[in-house]
């Protein structure tokens, strides 16, 4: 398997750690300025976004600001630099940590993956797609996982003549789809839809061959030691958007709607699918991740000793539900 990442994907990438600096709102008084990043503007971000857009952060005294980011460039932002506080990249910051990044997940929102394999209108079987050219949003993390077990599920090796062309946003990998100059890329959904109705193929489901958690939040372990009290903000303003997620739907569904101008007939096909897959309480079972963690340090090579408690904490998201609960919180 080959890799490239695409002189355009770097500028974008460098441009958007530009504006994360330079992007928080200055009017927002008396609130704690944070930032967080995912690497698209996929479905699975609609409790991050929902919930900033309610104003479920703020309501906890944290002015949460939102950018897409390429996930490696947002763990190096994270990590060093330090102008990104959180990743909503669960994914990307798991095979971090477990390449040794300081990191910790604190929460998950969806169980399963929510992405298609697309491609060319003239690809016409699997087999065609040999030697072609993948785009992917960052080489680790979900959508590159993602992309591997689909071509898999296909009864193809993508350690074998495929080229992973590294992009960034599903935006430009659709941009990049149409102006063909790769044959296939992996898309979260809603933008299979868009791109279906464009004349693109969906070849298959990643959620159907592999079982994975998708997004949450993630942090340093920094953060965690010198700023806890804003973490269990954060987790506060997670929590109350996961709920209305689920309770919500007429709200909710609109919002979808708007946010990723969808027609209604469209939202009713998604919705559903956000509460086939998210999670009940903001976490996931422990087999799931041993059996990720399992996954990713056969294909990263790590041969040490990690145990999921290093790389996954849900202590301080059940604190603070159990707060929530001890004040009668519902929202």
């Amino acid at each position: 398997m080959r890799f490239s990442i695409t002189r355009h994907g770097i500028a974008l990438g460098c441009a958007v750690v530009a504006l994360c600096a330079l992007g928080i709102d200055a009017g927002a008084q008396g609130l704690e300025r944070a930032l967080i990043t995912h690497s698209s503007e996929s479905i699975s971000i609609t409790p991050l976004i929902y919930g900033i857009e309610k104003g479920f952060y703020r309501t906890e005294g944290v002015d949460l600001q939102f950018r897409i980011l390429r996930g490696d460039l947002a763990i190096g932002a994270m990590v060093n630099s330090k102008e990104v506080d959180y990743i909503y990249g669960a994914g990307t910051a798991f095979l971090a940590a477990v390449r040794g990044a300081s990191l910790k997940i604190l929460s998950h929102d969806f169980k399963s993956v929510l992405f298609y394999l697309m491609a060319q209108p003239n690809i016409q079987s699997p087999r065609e797609l040999q030697g072609k050219k993948i785009a992917v949003s960052s080489l680790g993390g979900t959508g590159a996982a993602s992309a591997r077990a689909s071509l898999k599920g296909l009864g193809l090796d993508p350690d074998k003549d495929m080229t992973f062309i590294v992009i960034g946003a599903a935006s430009i990998r659709m941009a990049a789809m149409e102006a063909g100059s790769v044959q296939a890329a992996i898309m979260p959904v809603p933008w299979n839809i868009r791109m279906r109705q464009k004349g693109f193929k969906e070849m298959i489901f990643a959620g159907n061959v592999m079982s994975q958690p998708l997004t949450g939040i993630a942090t340093t372990r920094e953060k965690l030691e010198k700023n806890p009290d804003q973490v269990k903000k954060v987790l506060r303003g997670f929590l109350r958007s996961l709920r209305s997620i689920k309770r919500d739907r007429k709200e909710v569904s609109e919002f979808i709607g708007r946010k990723f101008n969808l027609e209604p007939k469209v939202v009713d096909e998604v919705y559903p699918v956000i509460l086939q897959t998210i999670s009940e309480d903001g976490t996931v079972g422990q087999q799931v991740l041993s059996d990720l963690l399992d996954q990713v340090k056969r294909e990263t090579g790590v041969k040490r000793e990690i145990a999921v408690r290093d790389i996954v904490d849900y202590q301080l998201l059940r604190e603070v539900a159990r707060e929530m609960e001890a004040k009668g919180t519902r929202d």
